[in-house]
């Protein structure tokens, strides 16, 4: 008999539960959403007016010389034409781009002319005769009833008053404008680099025939010059064609203005971090070039900030005490910058004051205000100082030339304030004529003038200009000489000498006698150099500095990163290759000497992609069949079968994902097409 030992449990006599804090408050993660929700809704609205007013903006001046073009080709279509009138509209190498930039101008091409127009893309047009059943169903589209639509789809339509007409003849758009009566029909072929030649040739020889009964106008979209866009055609079809050249603002220039009207704006609300625009600029310029995506990476910067920042509520605009919940008083004191704010006023010995905060709402909603309302204004004097700044370089012609883009990011990084860039521009300042400052002065008030959507407010700068142009306006016209007048800082003031002592030559510089008109200039250089240094000063300031600037500063990269430049291969490759890092078992971890080892707890698909990273570009499937029946150890049937299952559907997953694909060479064979991080 065999004896266990034991134990004997015996309960207390007492049937209270023992006591437990329980939770009595309901946990909200997303505390005032629709109202933080709506705030976005009414800041991101305000952005896409400056947003479509600055594209317009960037627009309008190649655009109206466009519609010029084609209301003139359309005046002149009653008079006989000996040629197709083309535009050749030089759109830059963006070639995401130029859609967008194509719909703009058809919006105004069609409100400001009677005319028709027409987009085509080299997708939808692969031979002669699907680009002219695209070109006729989009001539046609709004004013073709039920039954011309059902006679284009069966390829024949049957015309009220002549022969039956296939669906790619031209006689259909001849129909259509003398219902219409429109002057022209402007074609804008939108990629016609990704055309084939044979195909533009066909196409420009069968406008030609048709020029006496259809007012075509060509327009053009090139991506490299016109020369290149010359050479792809025949001599032929060049004589069919009367061109004009039309050069776009490019890529890089626009995203510059909407840096200017959205990130860098003086109202902007709330303010983008150096980190994450830095993230922006550089994706623009090294993978996208299209100035909708830079919109689009703004908009999702907005959105994160608003969603995942309880304490933005405190931007809502005319806000109470009474707007807002307790926990989005909570979200303000758990933000590093009150607590470093917090942590002062104790070192201060203010602990009365820190205690009220603390506890009582109403005293932190106080200040909290005042924070917001400085930090707004200290934000808006930063992106201004930027500004005016890049505009003094500008327009003093100082070399090298740095965009606003890049002079934004070190003001909002904090590295601008006393930097050399500063010291060059100020020294610059010193160094330059009369004339030449004039005409800073000048630039500086119109950009005083200079406001960016319906609401805003012209830019202030806190130096006397007005009256400092008056001064250096009568000193100029009392100069009796021809030459401009000079400072003292003038390299041409100074003059070298050379002195021998000792056997020595010694070379040592000696400023010229100024004449008292000098000596005057130099003193208002001196007073607007002295002006322009304390301004910078006050307005070039460190944003993390500010109290609460958590709230209205969004500089979070890793969210903007995922989405809109991921890594699927990396995660993937990851994944197969090492399953533990996403499983979070210690199955799959099994470990030899630090590497990782092949084991049957592990997914099929990643068993079979270890053995996939060993084998070379050709790959037995028999081979690999025994690796992986080793591996998984089975030995009956049944087991063998459901085996060769997983083995089968691992190894459809890997062709599907694009790693292997059958070989022609050897039929039982399969051809490695990747290489891990190749």
């Amino acid at each position: 008999m065999e004896h266990e030992r034991c134990y004997i449990y015996s309960p207390s006599k007492s049937d209270e539960r023992p006591s437990k804090r329980q939770r009595t408050i309901k946990l909200n993660f997303q505390t005032d959403l629709s109202a933080r929700l709506d705030i976005y809704r009414k800041v991101w609205t305000q952005q896409e007016t400056n947003i479509q007013t600055t594209l317009e903006e960037a627009d309008s001046a190649t655009q109206g010389q466009i519609i010029d073009f084609v209301a003139t080709s359309a005046r002149s279509q009653d008079e006989l034409q000996a040629s197709i009138q083309t535009g050749l509209i030089v759109a830059g190498p963006s070639i995401a781009s130029h859609g967008p930039y194509f719909e703009r101008l058809g919006r105004r091409i069609r409100n400001e002319t009677d005319s028709s127009y027409i987009v085509l893309t080299s997708a939808e047009s692969p031979n002669l005769k699907t680009f002219l059943k695209n070109l006729i169903k989009k001539i046609t589209s709004r004013t073709e009833d039920d039954e011309d639509d059902e006679g284009l789809r069966n390829g024949v339509v049957s015309s009220r008053r002549g022969p039956r007409l296939l669906n790619f003849d031209l006689g259909h758009v001849q129909e259509w404008l003398k219902r219409n009566q429109v002057q022209s029909i402007v074609i804008a072929i939108q990629d016609s680099e990704a055309f084939d030649t044979g195909l533009l040739i066909e196409m420009i020889d069968l406008f030609y025939s048709w020029i006496d009964r259809l007012p075509f106008v060509l327009l053009f979209g090139i991506a490299t010059s016109a020369e290149n866009f010359e050479d792809r055609l025949s001599g032929k079809s060049l004589r069919y064609l009367d061109g004009q050249q039309f050069d776009v603002t490019q890529s890089d220039e626009i995203i510059e203005k909407l840096f200017r009207a959205t990130v860098a704006h003086p109202d902007a609300e709330p303010h983008i971090g150096p980190a994450l625009c830095r993230r922006i600029l550089e994706r623009q310029k090294d993978h996208v070039q299209n100035v909708q995506d830079f919109v689009h990476g703004l908009k999702y910067a907005y959105m994160s900030h608003f969603y995942a920042n309880p304490a933005t509520i405190f931007l809502k605009s005319n806000p109470k005490f009474s707007d807002f919940s307790s926990d989005a008083f909570d979200a303000v004191r758990n933000l590093p910058s009150f607590r470093r704010y917090v942590e002062e006023k104790v070192e201060d010995g203010n602990t009365r004051a820190v205690r009220q905060l603390l506890d009582s709402n109403k005293a932190l909603y106080t200040i909290i205000e005042g924070f917001i309302f400085a930090a707004q204004d200290s934000l808006s004097s930063q992106n201004v100082a930027a500004i005016v700044l890049t505009r003094i370089r500008e327009s003093l012609g100082i070399t090298p030339k740095i965009r606003l883009s890049s002079i934004w990011t070190r003001a909002a990084s904090g590295e601008l304030s006393g930097s050399p860039l500063l010291r060059e521009t100020m020294l610059s300042i010193r160094k330059t004529p009369s004339d030449e400052l004039m005409r800073l002065i000048d630039s500086l008030i119109s950009l005083t003038t200079e406001t960016i959507g319906p609401e805003a407010e012209p830019i202030v700068i806190p130096i006397d200009l007005k009256s400092l142009r008056q001064e250096l306006t009568a000193l100029v016209e009392n100069n009796a000489g021809s030459e401009p007048l000079r400072s003292q800082d003038d390299v041409r003031n100074e003059s070298v000498r050379t002195t021998v002592v000792a056997q020595k030559v010694l070379l040592s510089k000696h400023k010229a006698a100024l004449t008292e008109q000098d000596k005057a200039y130099s003193q208002i250089v001196t007073r607007f150099c002295d002006d322009l240094g304390s301004y910078f000063r006050f307005a070039l300031v460190d944003p993390k500095s500010l109290p609460l600037h958590e709230i209205m500063v969004y500089d979070l990269r890793s969210p903007h990163t995922e989405v809109f430049q991921p890594k699927p291969r990396l995660a993937i490759e990851r994944a197969l290759a090492t399953p533990h890092d996403y499983l979070g078992c210690d199955c799959c971890g099994v470990t030899q000497d630090g590497e990782n080892t092949l084991a049957a707890t592990q997914p099929a698909t990643a068993i079979l992609y270890q053995l996939y990273l060993e084998s070379g570009a050709l790959v037995n499937v028999s081979d690999l069949w025994s690796a992986f029946h080793a591996i998984m150890s089975k030995e009956d049937e049944e087991d063998e079968s459901q085996t060769m299952a997983l083995f089968q559907r691992a190894l459809a997953e890997l062709k599907f994902l694009g790693l292997v694909k059958p070989s022609r060479k050897k039929t039982d064979h399969i051809a490695k097409m990747m290489w891990k991080g190749l």
